[in-house]
């Protein structure tokens, strides 16, 4: 027994030597020798994230500070995604943090399964057998994404790396079914005519698949259609098409893929979902088990998910964790629900101050990083995101009341992506961008290099109705004062045109207060693959006649664009433009523009610098 004196009074004060202070740890660690088993201890590891995340919800409610749970070098392969809920949010402004022990990168959550067993079937081609039911619509080989067998077979430009050609060019094709009064056009197949000097083999199954620009000189939009038939004979290639607004005509590029007779080049598979069978011609020499090639098994490896926008999951922190390889499927984003059934590294909704930082996501077969409906003080730092299916980073409220009455009271706002490097994003669909914003509002872009998009950089879009007749406001939130600067963006638009790096689309009506600012940012080099016939592509292009009013721009410099250096659809976009510094206006001041702050800062993690 001893006693103490507080406020003039003696208390006796019991004390147990050999106890700890508080009942429960501050850290646990997990580790890929570790076991489930363990304590959680830096010497008696967890293996798996799962049972460390139910360590921390035990003892989330009474801990007096951060909670950090240690990863330790190496790989941690997930079979379903990793949910995170409201239930494991940091308590009382205290974080719950994650982090990579030994530093940016080194602890790895992927996934992907490995694939050993693989048995030789001819010309340099391999087979595995799969369980039952399994499918994928991407493979890799060593961290590099492999592709569906095409024909013809992809061509890699150094300079244009998202690039997906070569193409054939269509002939002739279904004439153009699209009006812009807005009746519904005809539904039927659809047919193209391929050149005489092209010899297409002939699917040998029922999964073969067109993937066109259709309209013979609408490079902005690919679509995918199953193939009918091919007549050799007379060039006739029929396809599967419920609708086809823009027709085909002459000129129109496309590509074949995913059937076994189309595989004859490294780095193509062909998944036989009949048997099950998995064939592969890897890049590497080499007996195909030594090859660390991987299927993905998930399309969202992270997901961050509260109740509602009333319970949101928060003060989570991911910190130097790399999240790497998950499926993907050839469908555009806005076509998941505008990303709610949508896949990504990381997923979130009805989250609040959740940060990410100095974290690699890599090999995504849809995007890195969603935001989609209820988000608010969120942090994105430090990240590196490369190789995306589609897009890099998307934020997203793009939906109306539960009800259907009015707009949601959600909000997609004060989120920041602050410093981070995004590049090769649209690899499997070719409407992407690097930084794409949907009806979010009061976000800040800021200090991130920007590069190698196969179409944008970033995209601004809202929600002012259709985009020919009257303007009309519906009942979502808009897309306003979203902050966009200091920026360095290079090689965008490598496979489409009718665009610009920097994108608005259907953002403010006349007067609708729907109001974004970009400033101090650099545009290089914004050029498309030559086999783009379509509008080349800008630096900058404020689309829709009469619904991209009124956007900011401060100390923009666009340079060596293959267009213009800003293009508006319809004059008024383009003269209501609110401009101060800008190279495509007489008068700009080189000296006016901050070089020394554009692009990443010095805190920027070394692991993710450019080589």
């Amino acid at each position: 027994m001893d006693s103490r004196r507080l406020f003039g009074i003696t208390i006796p004060v019991l004390v147990i030597f050999g106890v700890a202070t508080t009942a429960f740890p501050a850290e646990y660690f997990v580790a890929p020798h570790g076991d489930d088993a363990n304590p959680g201890t830096e010497e008696h590891p967890f293996r798996t994230l799962t049972k460390a995340q139910r360590a921390v919800r035990g003892v989330g409610g009474s801990a007096p500070g951060d909670i950090v749970v240690n990863l330790a070098a190496g790989c941690y392969r997930l079979s379903e995604p990793l949910l995170f809920t409201e239930a494991d949010s940091g308590r009382r402004g205290a974080k719950v943090i994650y982090r990579s022990k030994e530093g940016p990168g080194k602890a790895r959550l992927l996934g992907s399964m490995p694939l050993a067993g693989w048995r030789e079937h001819r010309d340099g081609i391999w087979k595995i057998g799969l369980p039952q039911g399994m499918r994928f619509h991407t493979l890799y080989e060593n961290g590099r994404r492999a592709w569906k067998a095409r024909f013809p077979n992809h061509e890699h430009q150094p300079d244009f790396p998202t690039a997906r050609g070569r193409y054939l060019v269509t002939e002739d094709g279904t004439p153009k079914r699209y009006s812009k009064t807005g009746e519904k056009p005809p539904e039927g197949p659809g047919w193209l005519r391929y050149p005489a000097d092209e010899a297409i083999p002939l699917p040998s199954g029922q999964k073969a698949l067109l993937l066109i620009f259709t309209g013979g000189k609408c490079d902005w939009m690919r679509h995918v259609y199953p193939v009918k038939s091919i007549d050799p004979n007379t060039r006739k290639l029929v396809f599967r098409a419920r609708s086809l607004p823009f027709g085909v005509g002459r000129g129109a590029r496309f590509f074949l893929e995913d059937d076994l007779a189309f595989l004859d080049a490294p780095g193509e598979f062909f998944l036989d979902e009949a048997s099950s069978t998995l064939y592969y011609r890897p890049r590497a020499p080499g007996h195909p088990d030594t090859l660390g090639i991987a299927a993905p098994r998930v399309t969202r490896l992270v997901q961050i998910q509260g109740k509602s926008r009333d319970q949101c999951a928060e003060h989570l922190c991911f910190e130097g964790l790399s999240f790497e390889e998950t499926d993907g499927f050839p469908k555009g984003w806005w076509g998941t629900g505008y990303g709610r059934d949508d896949g990504a590294l990381l997923w979130m909704s009805n989250t609040r101050k959740v940060e990410v930082r100095d974290c690699h996501l890599n090999n995504s077969g849809r995007n890195g990083l969603m935001m989609i409906g209820h988000n608010q003080e969120n942090l994105v730092s430090g990240c590196h995101i490369e190789h995306t299916g589609v897009n890099g980073v998307t934020l997203c409220n793009r939906f109306a009341a539960p009800d259907g009455q009015g707009p949601t009271q959600d909000r997609c706002e004060h989120n920041r992506v602050h410093n981070c490097r995004i590049h090769n994003v649209g690899e499997i669909h070719t409407y992407a961008a690097c930084v794409n914003l949907f009806n979010v509002s009061h976000n800040e872009i800021r200090h991130c290099e920007l590069h190698d998009s196969v179409r944008y950089a970033v995209t601004l879009r809202g929600n002012t109705g259709r985009q020919y007749g009257p303007p009309v406001w519906t009942p979502m939130p808009g897309t306003k004062g979203n902050h966009i600067h200091h920026l360095r963006v290079e090689r965008c638009g490598q496979d489409g045109g009718d665009m610009g790096a920097l994108h608005c689309a259907n953002l403010n009506n006349p007067d609708g207060g729907c109001v974004n600012i970009f400033e101090q940012i650099t545009v290089t080099d914004t050029r498309a693959v030559a086999s783009v016939k379509d509008h080349a592509a800008d630096g900058i292009f404020l689309d829709w006649p009469k619904m991209s009013m009124d956007q900011v721009f401060r100390n923009v410099q666009i340079i060596r664009p293959k267009g213009l250096q800003l293009r508006s659809h319809g004059r008024d976009n383009g003269a209501s433009a609110q401009t101060e510094n800008v190279s495509w206006k007489g008068g700009f001041r080189e000296e006016l523009m901050d070089r020394e702050r554009i692009g990443l800062t010095e805190e920027f993690p070394v692991e993710y610098r450019r080589n």
